[in-house]
């Protein structure tokens, strides 16, 4: 589902709501510029998407993680990145990425459960300096937003 900036996209979890347990939105797509003193050189171009998530008490996500079970994640092993031709690419995940922000708590944790709500950056190492990104935790169709934002 093709999503604008700011835009809130939703998940319902709970079989007995019509109401979602899972809200978020893409506030900004923009290129980072690192700064961490040992990080490595991107592959192309790191953009950091800012976004604030926030779950319901009822919300169940697919993943479970040492044992606890209900959880997502907005890491980047569930992105994809697409050129501005369509192109998708082969990999957008990289240790520039995970070792970029001297202040990692900017970055989103790795996992989020129900009841919580926040605020913070994914980070995605890109091969063009424009195109798509698309969010699909589980595996059945997700969200696509433009980037770089305006």
């Amino acid at each position: 589902m093709v999503k604008e900036i700011g835009e809130t996209a939703s998940q319902l979890t709970d079989p007995k709501s019509d109401t979602p347990t899972l809200t978020f939105k893409v506030t900004s797509i923009q290129p980072i510029k690192c700064d961490a003193p040992y990080a490595t050189q991107p592959t192309g171009t790191i953009i950091g998407i800012s976004l604030e998530v926030a779950t319901t008490s009822t919300f169940s996500g697919p993943l479970t993680v040492n044992g606890e079970e209900g959880l997502i994640s907005f890491d980047p092993y569930y992105w994809k990145g697409y050129a501005a031709n369509g192109t998708r690419m082969n990999k957008i995940d990289s240790t520039a990425v995970q070792g970029c922000l001297s202040d990692e708590s900017k970055i989103l944790p790795s996992y989020i459960g129900k009841g919580e709500q926040l605020n913070g950056l994914v980070l995605l190492d890109v091969t063009s300096p424009s195109g798509e990104v698309s969010y699909d935790p589980s595996g059945g169709g997700g969200w696509v937003w433009k980037y770089p934002s305006a």
